[in-house]
């Protein structure tokens, strides 16, 4: 069984997965958290199945890119549960997972968060049967240039970046553009869970020693630091 975190984004959330399927999943309230916000979603999730600490076999987290500070807390939360309970740590790509949440033969997705001044960070990936393949690397880019990156056809965007930018990108890219907004295209715990489920099977845990959120660039207060 892996317990998965989601923590890129301030709609936090903690997952129990086994075989590919979701057990129980519990949402934390938005805003700011702290790692005890995790322990006791961990809590609940134990109470609602009756799982025990010896089921769980791997700890998934969501790496990023994402919010600075909710990645830090969420691997935080996950490397304690972790060194607690002797398991591996699974760091989950971010927008990988949530391009999981949307299957379809063939289907481009394009998941979007918002990363604050003036970019988003995005990928693409398309769905080939079972398997999503990556179409590019994790890209922190201007909105109104993200559409020259998209390859023809149909895509489907998802992630909080589409709140603010959903009409530039329906402007862009007219009816090929799918825009799922709201809850439903957030990402979330069970996605983290399902896809780290299968990293875990091919072996890539990672170092508790080493392991760190992907940023992918630098933070506000490390932008406004003076360059030696």
């Amino acid at each position: 069984m892996i317990l998965a975190f989601e923590s890129a984004t301030p709609r936090g959330s903690v997952a129990l997965v086994s075989g590919g399927a979701v057990r129980v999943e519990v949402f934390l309230p938005p805003g700011p958290r702290a790692s005890g916000s995790y322990i006791a979603a961990v809590e609940a999730l134990f109470a609602a199945t009756g799982a025990v600490t010896g089921d769980v076999s791997a700890v998934a987290v969501s790496a990023g890119p994402g919010a600075f500070t909710g990645l830090r807390v969420g691997m935080s939360a996950a490397k304690g549960f972790c060194f607690g309970w002797g398991v591996p740590l699974v760091p989950v790509p971010t927008l990988l997972a949530l391009a999981h949440r949307f299957p379809g033969e063939g289907r481009i997705v394009c998941p979007v968060q918002d990363a604050r001044r003036g970019e988003v960070y995005a990928a693409l990936f398309r769905w080939n049967g079972r398997e999503l393949a990556r179409l590019s690397p994790d890209m922190a880019i201007a909105p109104a240039l993200l559409p020259g990156r998209i390859p023809d056809g149909d895509v489907l965007l998802c992630g909080d970046g589409i709140t603010p930018f959903g009409t530039l990108f329906r402007e862009a890219l007219g009816d090929r553009a799918i825009l799922v907004s709201g809850d439903e295209g957030l990402p979330c715990a069970s996605a983290v869970g399902i896809v780290g489920e299968r990293i875990f099977r091919d072996g890539g845990a990672e170092d508790l020693r080493t392991a760190v959120p992907f940023y992918l660039r630098s933070s506000s207060a490390e932008a406004l630091l003076p360059r030696p």
